[in-house]
């Protein structure tokens, strides 16, 4: 009788509170590791689209620096535009190289934390607005840039000022077909009609 009591005494046994302490502590590493994921996961995200955004940003400004009919004035000039629903600021030095007619161009950027209304007319084209030049700053404040990029601009630049496509809008329109061959294909040439012979 008393073994019997002894073994339903020790089936009705539950945990100790220190077993479900441990067993809470555990569960609060694991949910706390997993919080951690997550949330650096959803960090990471968002520092690639910035960093998208803003080389986009300095790339867009070195292209304008690169097609623009004149030469890129020496020294540092700081701007702003604005990309992906928010206000972008950029800061461009323009360095001369050793060689003659050629200009080393970096650009940095990085959001200011202004949400603005992208949303534009088609028609009407955008560019990069300039600030009033300041200096180029210290080695500290290139660090707070989101990216940099560099490119090299030559004085070697043609008047040329033609459209090299065709519109996107509208009725498209056949290329310009040179020397009456069908396709614009040197290749193509027509054969030149052939006449009856004469009697």
């Amino acid at each position: 009788m008393k073994a019997g009591n002894k073994l339903a005494r020790a089936d009705n046994r539950g945990f100790t509170l220190l077993e479900v302490l441990i067993a809470l502590a555990i569960v609060a590493m694991s949910v706390g590791a997993l919080l951690g994921t997550v949330t650096s996961s959803a960090s990471n995200v968002i520092y690639l689209k910035e960093k998208t955004l803003a080389e986009w940003v300095a790339l867009n400004r070195l292209t304008e620096v690169r097609i623009d009919q004149n030469m890129p004035a020496k020294g540092a000039r700081t701007g702003n535009t604005v990309m992906g629903g928010q206000r972008w600021e950029w800061k461009e030095e323009v360095v001369e190289l050793p060689i003659k007619g050629m200009f080393r161009v970096e650009v940095r950027a990085h959001p200011t934390g202004e949400l603005v209304d992208d949303k534009r007319a088609v028609d009407k084209p955008q560019e990069q607005k300039l600030s009033p030049s300041t200096s180029a700053g210290s080695a500290k404040d290139s660090i707070a840039w989101t990216t940099s990029v560099v490119g090299v601009v030559g004085s070697a630049r043609s008047d040329i000022r033609d459209a090299v496509a065709y519109p996107f809008e509208g009725i498209p329109q056949a290329p310009p077909n040179p020397g009456g061959n069908p396709g614009g294909n040197p290749g193509n040439t027509p054969a030149p009609p052939m006449s009856a012979p004469s009697n």
